[in-house]
């Protein structure tokens, strides 16, 4: 096959993925739409943020640190002690927790166990991927954005080896997909 032959199958791939990726907010409502956007929005804020073990959104002081520390241990937090201060602290759970809890104001769990418990009634199969969907892993976290791409805050490595940062959803494709959204309209509905 020539380069022409190539060219043509690449663009056809393209093609089929853009057609693909049209199709992810089929089934969702404007309201829902809007929420996840937001939702998204609100974590890409935060890509280049530091790795930080046990992080929830909070603003790490010198006292909150050496909390951590003292929990974890010293080896979590492989950063000189001013990475940390003073910034936002996001772990993997962290991010989804506290981009959605901003956004909604329901709590989907603060730790990646408590996630899958709370939105254990909320799996759908990874073809049926939509942005705002959560991927679980071994002991691990991802949101899916859209597109074939997830954000997340992975390992103690500085940015752009570790912290906040946007991946391709192709590491994820064995995980476990919640939706959180689909929860949080149940928790809401029968609040009210």
């Amino acid at each position: 096959m020539g380069v022409y032959g190539y060219k043509f199958l690449k663009e056809k791939y393209i093609q089929q993925l853009n057609e693909k990726y049209e199709q992810e907010t089929k089934n969702m409502s404007e309201e829902d739409l809007k929420i996840v956007d937001e939702v998204i929005s609100l974590a890409k804020e935060k890509e280049g943020q530091e790795y930080t073990w046990g992080g929830k959104g909070e603003i790490i002081t010198k006292e909150r640190l050496e909390e951590l520390i003292s929990y974890y241990g010293e080896s979590y937090y492989p950063l000189d002690k001013k990475d940390y201060i003073g910034k936002q602290g996001f772990d993997c759970s962290g991010l989804t927790y506290w981009t959605y809890k901003t956004v909604t104001n329901v709590n989907i769990g603060y730790s990646t166990t408590e996630q899958k418990e709370v939105l254990k009634d909320y799996k759908v199969q990874m073809k049926n991927i939509q942005p705002g969907d959560l991927i679980f892993t071994t002991r691990h976290v991802v949101m899916y954005i859209g597109k074939g791409k997830v954000i997340n805050s992975a390992s103690r490595n500085p940015y752009p080896t570790g912290g906040i940062k946007i991946d391709s959803v192709l590491p994820y494709k064995k995980g476990k997909v919640y939706r959180p959204i689909d929860y949080i309209n149940s928790y809401l509905r029968n609040k009210g």
